[in-house]
């Protein structure tokens, strides 16, 4: 009988023990990937200006629908964009969104939500809340990379799903985004420089440099 009760407390002490490893191994691994996105995140806080070209893939659950190319220039909350599809200015206040072989340009007062929806660099934000955070190695263009997985804790979450790829020096290389449609996006960057300069008219939009275009004042 002692010896059977010694076997039982035995293995009650081998499953406890194995329940305080697996629960710090998964504490450890989302404690590593906070880590890596908190590096990243501030990685581009101190960046200055920057300056992206990047590549939005769109998909229709996975079958690819469209694809943009196209730079953003970004200084703190203000930025850029000029791609095949769309030009948009934002000045901090007013927004101007131009779309491609329209005449008419759209003037509103985004909220602070649409500002950050608008500006890809906005999912670097994503991870601090409302999600859980899984890491590991992985390869992108033949380089070994951090894989930063991210899954909503809502299902009411505009973001669902989100796996980002960083350099080994936190710079984002890739992201994959997947709506709460069940849609992906891919945003790829292919150069980002740093330190950039610019003036407060190039967030802003310029009538003169578009005849013939009307605003319309949607504010």
């Amino acid at each position: 009988m002692n010896k059977y009760n010694n076997f039982n407390r035995l293995r009650r002490i081998a499953i406890a023990l194995l329940a305080v490893l697996f629960t710090f191994s998964i504490n450890a691994s989302a404690q590593t990937a906070r880590d890596i996105m908190d590096r990243a995140a501030s990685k581009l806080e101190k960046a200055g200006g920057m300056q992206v070209s990047f590549e939005t893939t769109m998909f229709s659950g996975t079958k690819e629908q469209s694809t943009t190319r196209g730079t953003i220039q970004i200084s703190g909350q203000k930025f850029r964009v000029a791609s095949q599809g769309a030009d948009v200015w934002f000045d901090g206040k007013t927004q101007w969104t131009l779309l491609a072989g329209s005449d008419e340009v759209n003037v509103t007062a985004p909220t602070k939500e649409q500002v950050q929806k608008m500006n890809p660099y906005y999912f670097v934000n994503l991870y601090k809340s409302g999600y859980t955070l899984q890491n590991s190695r992985s390869s992108y263009q033949g380089k070994g990379v951090h894989k930063v997985d991210l899954t909503a804790t809502s299902r009411g979450a505009e973001i669902q799903r989100m796996t980002i790829l960083l350099s080994d020096d936190y710079t984002p290389l890739n992201v994959r985004l997947k709506d709460k449609k069940g849609n992906w996006m891919r945003f790829r960057i292919s150069s980002l420089k740093t330190r950039q300069s610019f003036s407060a008219a190039t967030f802003q939009y310029k009538e003169s440099d578009h005849p013939g275009v009307e605003v319309i004042d949607l504010r």
